[in-house]
């Protein structure tokens, strides 16, 4: 799905865009973070501490003959991704969720504040807690998030990861900036500014704007 624009901070609907210069040669999705180097918009990456310009709101395929692109721009901008999924791959526990494939954030703390959602229940789940349940995240660690769960976890169970307001421990994807990835560091261009348990989204906003100040 990528980071769809949903609505400004400064109160405006419909998100604010730009027509850029592109090379010919850049292969870009819609709903992709961006930058503008060198006059072009390039691909976001996953670098720390490089802004962002903001989304493109249409795709673009390689050598296609475009060289304009259309992106939505706004430092207030704020969208909505999809969260993080992971699944218990360790023993079972009733207080710890791990996920070693997931969960690389080596800071600690840096998840506090947020929410675990349970997405799927394991066939062999000895947890009584529910599909759908919200267990709110005390204590994070390198692979680990503590909670309160009803019962003990159980390997293969699903959850989706919902950082803390005002916080985001995760980084764009290295094979695209469509999606979220945990990151393995505290340092990120992007922010949590909102939760949507509804439909399972995050709401961003972009930390590092190229555009603001």
């Amino acid at each position: 799905m990528g980071f769809k624009p949903i609505y400004n901070m400064n109160g405006v609907r419909s998100p604010v865009m730009k027509e850029f210069d592109i090379a010919d040669a850049t292969a870009i999705s819609m709903y992709e973070l961006v930058r503008v180097t060198d006059g072009k918009v390039v691909a976001g990456g996953t670098d720390y501490t490089t802004p962002y310009a903001g989304v493109t709101m249409e795709s673009k395929a390689a050598n296609d003959g475009k060289t304009r692109i259309i992106v939505a721009c706004s430092p207030f901008q704020v969208f909505e991704v999809d969260p993080v999924a992971t699944t218990v791959s360790a023993s079972a526990s009733a207080t710890v969720w791990t996920d070693t494939v997931k969960l690389l954030n080596t800071t600690s703390d840096i998840a506090n504040g947020g929410y675990l959602v349970i997405k799927e229940k394991a066939a062999s789940a000895t947890g009584t807690f529910q599909v759908g349940d919200k267990i709110s995240i005390t204590d994070s660690a390198t692979n680990t998030l503590t909670g309160t769960f009803a019962g003990n976890t159980t390997v293969g169970d699903k959850g989706l990861l919902f950082p803390p307001i005002g916080n985001l421990g995760v980084t764009a994807s290295a094979t695209n900036a469509l999606t979220l990835v945990w990151a393995a560091t505290s340092g990120t261009a992007l922010q949590c500014v909102g939760h949507d348990f509804k439909r399972n989204k995050i709401h961003v906003m972009i930390k590092l704007h190229e555009f603001s100040n």
